[in-house]
């Protein structure tokens, strides 16, 4: 019975087997362990990057409220879709042609005012441009050719102009080349086209054949003409010229206007001629 006794009492514990009231084990030896601190946890900084950025958003939400902005309600989902890729870009050559038809367009441009430009300042330098038209019939004369630039400056010119008034259809121009005397003449000559040099004018200008207005306006003079400037009048006859598609003018005198700017011409006498030229010491050329 003394055994049992003895078998059922604890035993004090050892040394190996005391714990310390922070139930961290002992070591051998009495010494107590320690635990390692934990490791930190790793922080993604492109969260943190988010993060703060929200908190600007909210922050500028709350003074835009604060400033009586309205807040608008949210998209809906799916509305706003992601920006897809930027657009091609255009050839090389396209975007080389582009340029360079630019270039050519401004060099136009300019060449264009340049141009005007230089027809300006010409025609006010004396002397310079064209002739002035001759003006009306009652104007012609006087001193006006001394002061001005109005008429042709060489006989074979001259005859050319006058075709080219009548193809045109301008009787101002055309009649303000006669002297008052070779007006009247030349309209009793043509009497059965009008009474006036205008009306004959506008009926001859009826009679030139469409699409030959350029060929009447240019008749061919014969290498035998002498139309000479030297001399102070000549006389052409239209039986003498290659008149295409109109009508003949008859016999023209030609003379210098006294004093006149460079020596200017004007009809000073109109003869009549048969328009076949028959009769005639000039043979037509067609």
């Amino acid at each position: 019975m003394m055994e049992c006794v003895a078998d059922n009492e604890q035993q004090p514990p050892g040394p190996d087997d005391r714990t310390p009231p922070s139930g961290v084990p002992a070591q051998p030896g009495g010494e107590l362990s320690v635990r390692p601190p934990a490791e930190p946890m790793s922080v993604d900084p492109e969260a943190v990057r988010q993060f703060q950025q929200f908190q600007q958003f909210q922050e500028l939400m709350r003074r835009q409220q604060e400033d009586g902005f309205p807040q608008g309600d949210p998209p809906p989902p799916g509305f706003l879709q992601p920006w897809g890729p930027p657009p091609p870009k255009p050839p090389l050559w396209k975007r080389a042609l582009k340029t360079i038809g630019g270039k050519l367009v401004t060099l136009a441009l300019v060449a264009l005012l340049v141009a005007a430009g230089a027809y300006w300042l010409i025609s006010k330098l004396p002397g310079g441009g064209p002739p002035e038209s001759p003006g009306k019939p009652h104007e012609v004369g006087g001193k006006k050719a001394e002061t001005n630039l109005i008429y042709e400056t060489d006989p074979r010119n001259a005859v050319q102009k006058i075709y080219d008034d009548i193809a045109q259809n301008d009787a101002e121009s055309a009649c303000g080349r006669f002297t008052d005397g070779a007006r009247a003449e030349f309209a009793k000559h043509f009497a059965d086209l009008g009474t006036t040099c205008e009306q004959i004018v506008a009926a001859l200008n009826a009679q030139i054949t469409t699409g030959e207005r350029s060929e009447y306006a240019n008749p061919w003079f014969p290498s035998s003409m002498n139309l000479s400037p030297a001399q102070d009048s000549v006389q052409v006859s239209s039986c003498a010229l290659e008149v295409t598609g109109g009508p003949r003018l008859g016999l023209l005198t030609w003379s210098k206007i006294p004093r006149s700017v460079k020596e200017q011409w004007i009809v000073t006498r109109h003869d009549d001629e048969p328009a076949d030229c028959s009769g005639t010491s000039s043979a037509p050329t067609s």
